[in-house]
């Protein structure tokens, strides 16, 4: 069962068409990405997913309902958690206080003390939001997503601006979300965060999906390079296998299919009868793929 099914969307401005024919399926309880560069459409497409913006045609469903119909976005909007790229909280509220008006929306919330415990904003319950940290302000706007216990949230940059352990926190907080059945919709321009998060990733440029699949998958159709090295000690570059960069004493190597060179090098060493000292292989990463993707004039259109 799909969490949300999009089919045949269009979105312009005017003569600028933003979302040209799209089509989307997010399974339920999944972890998906939409990433894209400035332009693509990727704000378009989530704030007609959320209701917060018309569409010109074709379908969208979101947990069984269209977005677009108000009696169905009344309802929407008691199942559906949203954290924003900007925060956008009340300054002179307390955390404890804006969370529990918060929580009077809703039929079974998640206890306030509980999130206060799980986002680590204790400390600063009772102070007002004006004078708490930007890190805090954030794990503030994710707590008042979470306590209708949402089965969709949507993530806008959730950890931007917040220090590595408290990212790491948070991450690990959606995973936790996710495993108790909540579907995620991530935009992030931290790939190592999609990365790590995302089950499914889109790849959206001039309003359309030019790739999609798990990040292992889009890492696979890109044509991103694995980067092998060693220290080359006494050998010249006319002594080692074709291709090296010499570089500080240590021989680059930058290879679509490392497979064939590193047989190549495991050859050479043993006829050489040398170690290869210091060897790494570093694979690509979603990040390599996704510069790699958007630069593929045959997927992008020449972006």
């Amino acid at each position: 069962m799909n969490a949300i099914t999009v089919e045949n969307l269009v979105k312009s401005y005017g003569t600028n068409l933003v979302l040209d024919d799209l089509a989307l399926e997010v399974p339920e309880g999944s972890i998906v990405s939409l990433l894209g560069p400035n332009g693509a459409g990727k704000t378009s497409l989530v704030e007609i997913l959320e209701g917060h913006r018309g569409r010109d045609s074709g379908l969208v469903s979101v947990c069984g309902l269209d977005p677009e119909v108000r009696k169905d976005f009344k309802i929407l909007r008691t199942q559906m958690g949203v954290v924003l790229q900007q925060t956008m909280l009340e300054p002179g509220i307390s955390s404890r206080d804006l969370l529990r008006r918060q929580a009077s929306y809703y039929a079974n919330p998640i206890p306030v003390h509980e999130l206060l415990g799980m986002l680590d904003l204790e400390e600063k319950a009772d102070a007002f939001v004006r004078t708490l940290s930007g890190g805090m302000r954030r794990r503030l706007d994710i707590a008042l997503a979470l306590i209708g216990r949402p089965r969709m949230l949507f993530l806008d940059e959730p950890t931007t601006g917040l220090d590595p352990l408290s990212r790491r926190k948070i991450r690990n907080l959606v995973k936790d979300v996710n495993r108790q059945g909540t579907t995620v919709v991530l935009t992030s321009h931290d790939l190592e965060e999609v990365q790590e998060l995302a089950q499914n990733v889109h790849v959206l440029a001039a309003g359309r999906f030019i790739a999609e699949g798990t990040p292992r998958e889009l890492i696979a159709q890109s044509t991103a390079e694995t980067v092998i090295e060693f220290l080359h000690g006494s050998f010249g570059i006319a002594e080692l296998p074709a291709g090296a960069k010499l570089v500080d004493g240590v021989a680059t190597y930058r290879t679509i299919d490392p497979e064939p060179l590193l047989a190549e090098l495991n050859a050479w060493s043993q006829l050489t009868g040398t170690t290869l000292r210091g060897l790494t292989v570093v694979p690509p990463s979603l990040d390599d793929a996704y510069v790699n993707l958007i630069h593929n004039p045959s997927y992008s259109g020449g972006i």
